[in-house]
């Protein structure tokens, strides 16, 4: 009998342990099937207002990564007056970043620091890059438990953002049986939670073989009560990209 006690004890503190260690693994196995970096994208967004107004909007998105530094191109398609404005985002991993916009209007070309307010005006934030690409080195895992979602099984992890402790605390829900992620909840430094993006439509890429994207995004904005409805229209790996791709060009009506 006491033996059988040492063995319920010995799992009933293991299993935390286990689940924290494999918490990691659950991230990577999911992040690894996601086409994250060099590829091209359009996507059509409609963004839908608290009072049930909406606003369609579509872009071209070209994504890069070069050693540490990554870079985001976007290019708006409509609406039509809005079209040409050209957004490119360097990002760097231990120091700020860049943006540049482009307007073709006067055919100027603003620049700022890239810092978490201004990110978050320029950034849609529905990429589901924007969380599964970062360094590994820099982000903490710890295992949740499990957690049933649209009639699912799922891994709950929590993922921090060793650099940005401000912003970076995540929450994902990670199909069992594919490793798809079905939701990411972000949350505010005190804790609440500020967003929530869930996908669904996963197709294959094509080519690299293996590769998954989700089609279909719903970004909520908690603290305002809106959001977007994220379609990719199209996607394909850029394995040839080069930083000069990411140069604004004027634009030709």
């Amino acid at each position: 009998m006491l033996n059988l006690k040492f063995v319920v004890l010995f799992v009933a503190f293991s299993l935390p342990i286990m689940g924290q260690n494999n918490a990691e693994e659950i991230f990577e196995k999911a992040a690894d099937q996601l086409l994250t970096e060099n590829l091209e994208l359009s996507i059509a967004i409609k963004e839908i207002a608290s009072n049930g107004k909406s606003k369609d909007k579509q872009y071209n998105v070209l994504i890069g990564k070069f050693g540490g530094m990554e870079k985001t191109k976007t290019v708006v398609q409509q609406p039509d007056k809005l079209k040409g404005i050209t957004i490119v985002i360097t990002s760097y991993p231990d120091e700020l970043g860049l943006i540049e916009i482009f307007t073709p209007a006067n055919g100027k070309i603003r620049k700022m620091k890239a810092t978490s307010k201004n990110m978050e005006l320029v950034n849609s934030g529905v990429s589901i890059a924007n969380y599964t690409s970062k360094d590994r080195d820099q982000l903490s895992f710890e295992f949740k438990g499990n957690e049933e979602f649209d009639g699912k099984s799922c891994y709950k992890l929590q993922v921090n953002d060793l650099l940005d402790l401000e912003n970076g605390k995540t929450e994902y829900l990670i199909e069992e049986n594919t490793y798809r992620i079905l939701k990411i909840i972000a949350f505010n430094e005190d804790g609440t939670a500020k967003s929530s993006t869930t996908y669904s439509d996963f197709q294959p890429i094509g080519q690299p073989k293996g590769k998954i994207q989700p089609m279909f995004m719903v970004n909520k904005d908690l603290k305002k009560a809106k959001h977007n409805e994220i379609k990719v229209l199209k996607i394909s790996a850029r394995p040839n990209l080069k930083e000069e791709n990411f140069n604004i060009e004027p634009v030709i009506n």
